[in-house]
Parts: structure tokens; sequence; C-alpha cells
């Protein structure tokens, strides 16, 4: 059920974690076929003019009100199960992935690292303004959300901000739908698409992106049983080895894109299927936040 990158990437983890004399570099060379790979002779640059003197995409953040929501799917992996009705209080999440545009700024901003590799070749392909930002670690991606006043979303905001409250298995219905969202099956993009391109893939509550494009990280720890938990407002347990992602990638192939799959890593890995988008908790009684831009 994992994404091929994936798979491969917990394989390693899984023997790093076993004493295996595997060096953490590995994990930065396991890309898809089709980024190739440079040799360590520098740190790759993205290509001239590409965001040097873009303006960063302003972030919308849509007002997600309290209330139930049907989190797991029964028909799905263990981990999804088993579906039941949680309330969550109201919040804001980002309409959009986090633009490398938006991070780039902040990068300028903060001094914190660059969101690239001397290991990843043509990221001018991945590093468009209004294209999602990747390869960042669950701490960068927290880092940038604190610099904003945010925070990433709980996993259980993420699945009600994607399937809305009566739980879609895709933002569009329940069946799923070739070239409606940027994944590894047939569609036009290669790499990641610009933020919002996918019209279909738009939550009930009008946010994009959530079924294809990139992975994302969200706040939680992993636990496989996690969803036997009921209580309002889940926020996974205290600690952990690996954080949740959720959501499919530009790379992931097959029937397996649909909105309960739940991914895992360890936080420090970065990978360019996977990027991320904030959220913060909404006052009590409050359903506006400004002009909605966060």
């Amino acid at each position: 059920m994992l994404d091929k990158r994936l798979k491969w990437a917990f394989f390693v983890v899984v023997a790093i974690f076993a004493g295996l004399p595997i060096g953490g570099i590995i994990l930065d060379v396991l890309k898809p076929s089709n980024i190739q790979v440079d040799q360590p002779d520098g740190e790759a640059k993205p290509s001239p003019g590409t965001v040097a003197t873009a303006v960063p995409m302003k972030e919308d953040m849509v007002f997600v009100p309290a209330g139930e929501f049907v989190r797991g799917y029964n028909g799905g992996g263990f981990d999804e199960k088993p579906a039941g009705l949680v309330m969550l209080d109201a919040y804001w999440i980002d309409r959009h992935e986090v633009t490398y545009g938006a991070y780039i700024a902040f990068v300028t901003a903060t001094g914190h690292r660059k969101p690239i590799s001397r290991y990843v070749k043509h990221f001018e392909k991945l590093s468009g303004t209004t294209q999602p930002a990747v390869y960042v670690s669950w701490e960068d991606a927290d880092a940038y959300c604190r610099y904003r006043g945010a925070r990433l979303p709980t996993e259980a905001e993420w699945e009600k901000a994607a399937r809305g409250p009566h739980g879609l298995l895709w933002p569009w219905g329940n069946q799923d739908k070739p070239g409606a969202a940027n994944t590894g099956n047939p569609d036009p993009f290669e790499f990641p698409a610009p933020v919002a391109s996918f019209p279909l893939d738009q939550s009930p509550y009008g946010i994009y992106d959530m079924a294809g494009n990139v992975m994302e990280w969200v706040a939680d720890w992993y636990q496989e049983d996690a969803y036997r938990d009921t209580s309002p407002n889940p926020k996974g347990p205290p600690s952990g080895i690996f954080k949740v992602i959720r959501g499919a990638s530009w790379g992931t192939i097959g029937k397996e894109t649909r909105l309960t799959v739940r991914l895992k890593m360890v936080p420090d890995f970065r990978d360019t299927t996977i990027g991320f988008r904030c959220a913060r908790i909404a006052s009590k009684g409050l359903n506006r936040l400004g002009d909605q831009r966060s």
C-alpha cells in the first residue's frame, strides 16, 4: 500500500535500525528513476532565474467548522480501521500546499537550510515558484509553519479537510478517476504541478491537491492502531519513531491513492515526493481570518 519510494526508504530505515552498516546517505539517493543522481561535487543549484525574482504565492487558508467527520475506512489496510465518527474543533488549514516560492522566502528571511541536495539533478523541474515545496523534512516543515505563526495539521485535521464531513475516499467521490489528480498514473505532469492545477482534486471545503501532487507531513507520530481512539481532537501518541505522511504524490502509482491511506517515515527524511501545508486553531466562534490570508 505504501508509495513505491517510501517502501524502499522504509526498508532502508528498518535495516539501519537493525544495525546494518548502511550509510544514511542512501536515503537521499532513493529517488524516482526519472530523477538522475549527481556526483557529490557540489551543491545543486536551481536554474538561473527560476526563483530569484519570483513573487511567492500568498498563503490562503480555509476555515473548517467544528463537527464530526468520518475517519478511516473499513475496506482499507489494518491501520485505516476502524472507520468511525470523530469530533474536531474548528480550525484553519492552507488551501494549497506550501509553495517553493513561499518556502524560499522563509529561507531567505531566516537562514534555514534550502530544500535542495547535491544528489538531485534537474532540480529546476521541481523548483517552480508555484510548485509545492519538496525535499523538506518534518523538522523543516514544522519550522516553516511556526515561522508563519501556524503549525502542521494533525492527522485527523488533514483527513477531515480532505474527505469532508461524510468521509469521501477521493475529493470528487468514492471512485477513483484516472487523471483527476497529479499522481504516477497518466496525467499531463511529469513532476509536481503548480498548486491547484487539477480542478477535481479539490475537497468539499475547497482545499486543493490532497489526492495528489505531493504527499504531506502532518503533526502526529505514527501509531498503527490510532483509529481505535475516537476521542475528540485526537493528536496521536506523545512520541514515536515515525511521523505520519498523508496523501498521494506525483509518483504514486496504482489504485492506492485514496485519502485514507496512511504512510510513515522518520522525521529527518527528505524526498522529492513529500511536501506539506500548515494549519492553525480557530478562536471560539471565529469563522473569518482577516481576508482569509495567513
